[in-house]
């Protein structure tokens, strides 16, 4: 496999400034599985080329829908995120399914546990599997998700699962490329309380009581339709659904695809998935240009260089940064061309 990356990123057939080569570009959108996973693992070793597969992929992008699974450790996401991905195949629906696993703080690896708990869906044409090291992105995601999810996009999948890390009450950065998120939970195990957290409630559009065969069922399922009878979250967005199955013993999940499916439908004939994604592009920008211009900033003043050495000063001397700020920010002249005139205006 490294060979195959290393020939698909270095390949002979590259245009120029290119990274990614003519040919595994071709192979990816005649279909082939194998081009796919070797761009994903290019993305996954070579943060760098991320806005030149972006360009490539925006305009093929098919309007994938991305749903999230997330929930604390060991709630059974990865059986509820293959108990869902086999019924959407079963409608005809192209299925990826993206599996974060953590990595480990010595080793930086993956056990990518979730790939061993999906194996019966590895003869599926119809579905797509790939697992990701968390490789110390925070928020239960790896850094390359976002981007991952847009090849499986642009790959002619319909459907696109997000598995998360084990999450707690404020690791959201999943919201922040999904469509629909939903929030597994489990009785017994202190995950009504964990649910107090208003974070994580007013994130998720639908939740899952999972295992719900153990004791400890209703007294979950009832701390959550009070935390909703106090308004948790604004009124306008009413209160979501509020399930129970037991994905192990394959119960209750034809009812949970079904909501989830609804939920995508309204979604669309609403507006709010465009406005989601129309939020999600803002976003985009603005990182970027944040990027971009510190890039450029940084080379200029050396402050990436200075800046550590800086704040040990501060602190050691109790001194306020904001003279030093001010300072740095001064040998700076932002100019601005316009295109009218073509003259620069300068602050």
């Amino acid at each position: 496999m490294i060979s195959e990356v290393k020939k698909g990123i270095r390949g002979k057939k590259k245009q120029p400034g290119s990274l990614v080569s003519a040919e595994l570009w071709a192979e990816f959108f005649r279909g082939d599985r194998l081009a796919c996973a070797r761009l994903i693992t290019a993305v996954e070793n070579h943060p760098t080329i991320g806005p030149e597969v972006r360009d490539h992929l925006i305009p093929r992008l098919n309007g994938a829908f991305r749903i999230g699974i997330t929930g604390p450790p060991g709630v059974g996401k990865s059986t509820v995120t293959a108990a869902l991905a086999r019924r959407t195949a079963r409608h005809d629906q192209t299925v990826g399914i993206i599996a974060v696993d953590p990595s480990s703080p010595f080793t930086g690896g993956a056990f990518l546990g979730d790939r061993v708990r999906m194996q019966g869906l590895s003869g599926d044409d119809h579905i797509f599997i790939r697992s990701l090291a968390s490789r110390g992105g925070h928020g239960g995601l790896s850094p390359a998700t976002p981007l991952v999810a847009d090849i499986l996009d642009a790959f002619g999948l319909s459907r696109i699962f997000i598995e998360t890390v084990g999450v707690g009450q404020a690791e959201l950065d999943v919201l922040g490329c999904v469509d629909l998120l939903i929030l597994v939970l489990q009785p017994g195990t202190g995950d009504g309380i964990q649910a107090l957290k208003a974070g994580i409630l007013e994130a998720a559009d639908m939740f899952l009581i999972n295992k719900a065969d153990l004791p400890g069922t209703e007294t979950l399922l009832e701390s959550l339709r009070f935390l909703f009878e106090i308004s948790v979250r604004p009124a306008a967005d009413g209160v979501p659904p509020i399930l129970t199955a037991s994905a192990l013993r394959n119960e209750g999940l034809d009812d949970v695809y079904t909501e989830m499916e609804k939920r995508i439908r309204a979604l669309l004939t609403s507006g709010k998935y465009l406005q989601k994604r129309r939020s999600l592009m803002e976003s985009e920008i603005r990182d970027s240009i944040r990027r971009d211009l510190w890039d450029r900033f940084s080379a200029l003043t050396k402050a990436g260089e200075d800046i550590p050495a800086a704040a040990e000063r501060f602190i050691k001397n109790r001194r306020s940064p904001y003279p030093y700020i001010r300072r740095l920010c001064a040998q700076v002249k932002i100019q601005h061309r316009t295109k009218r005139t073509g003259r620069e205006q300068s602050r």
